[in-house]
């Protein structure tokens, strides 16, 4: 019985350790051909001044990077993109610092917190490598919520389901902070090892898709004593586009102290192209 309980926690760990890249966050369309590479996109009908959600994928070559454990994700964007302002996070999703600590949780989805909270919806693709040299593909999905707001900064909790063909909840934590020009803001997600995981397997990110502020996210209020389910406002665009376009980068850290980055430049929406306004 204990030898069937050990392999059932080893087989969560591993789901929960595949979609342990689950936060990295966004950035611009490159055509870079380094080992991290980074795409964001706004909605096809974004306008200047009005909201938009902002559709990333990120891609690591797993063949030219340590195979060392993701251990944090920063994700810097720029001050002229209304992240913080939106009409995202409206409630605070407030979890045990034990969550963050086992990082394994069970509970029910968004792990009993209010869909209010919803800040990005997407998805997460690892390769698992066992120590008999098997590797195989997991995939996730993935919810970033907005936390309680902590001397002045905005916490975050990021939700990582393994959908296949393991299966674990993980939890962690994270914050949005300031961050220096060009950029206005960086979102932060620190992402622990699972004790006992180390010598069992390890894991790679490959791809990361998450749209923050994305359609399928649904809020709920109050009308006339109903609860009526309505899609809250995304990211708000400036009345004018920055003079060298809307420029993020992204850092991924390692458990073995190495890290990467990479930026990328998102264009004004065509449709709108204002002049410059030195942002």
């Amino acid at each position: 019985m204990r030898t069937r309980s050990r392999c059932r926690a080893v087989r969560l760990a591993l789901a929960a350790l595949c979609a342990i890249g689950a936060l990295a966050a966004a950035a611009g369309p490159t055509g870079a051909t380094g080992p991290i590479r980074l795409s964001a996109v706004f909605d096809p009908d974004a306008t200047l001044g009005s909201d938009t959600a902002i559709d990333v994928t990120l891609q690591l070559d797993p063949q030219r990077l340590t195979r060392a454990p993701l251990n944090e994700v920063r994700f810097a964007y720029p001050r002229s993109l209304g992240i913080v302002s939106s009409g995202l996070g409206l409630a605070a999703c407030q979890r045990p610092e034990t969550d963050f600590v086992n990082v394994l949780i069970t509970g029910p989805r968004l792990g009993g917190c209010s869909p209010n909270a919803v800040m990005a919806l997407g998805t997460a693709l690892a390769l698992v490598r066992l120590t008999n040299g098997q590797v195989i593909p997991e995939y996730a999905t993935i919810t970033l919520l907005s936390g309680p707001l902590e001397r002045g900064r905005l916490r975050l909790v990021a939700f990582v389901d393994g959908q296949h063909p393991f299966g674990a909840k993980l939890a962690f934590a994270g914050d949005v902070r300031g961050a220096r020009a060009p950029y206005g803001g960086e979102l932060t997600v620190r992402m622990p090892a699972i004790p006992g995981i180390e010598d069992l397997a390890t894991i790679s990110l490959v791809e990361l898709r998450i749209s923050i502020g994305s359609h399928a996210i649904r809020y709920y209020e109050r009308r006339k004593g109903r609860r009526v389910a309505y899609r809250p406002e995304g990211i708000l665009l400036p009345t004018a586009c920055p003079r060298r376009g809307f420029r993020f980068r992204v850092r991924v850290g390692f458990s073995d102290s190495s890290h990467r980055s990479a930026t990328a430049v998102t264009p004004c929406p065509s449709a709108v192209a204002a002049p410059a306004s030195g942002l």
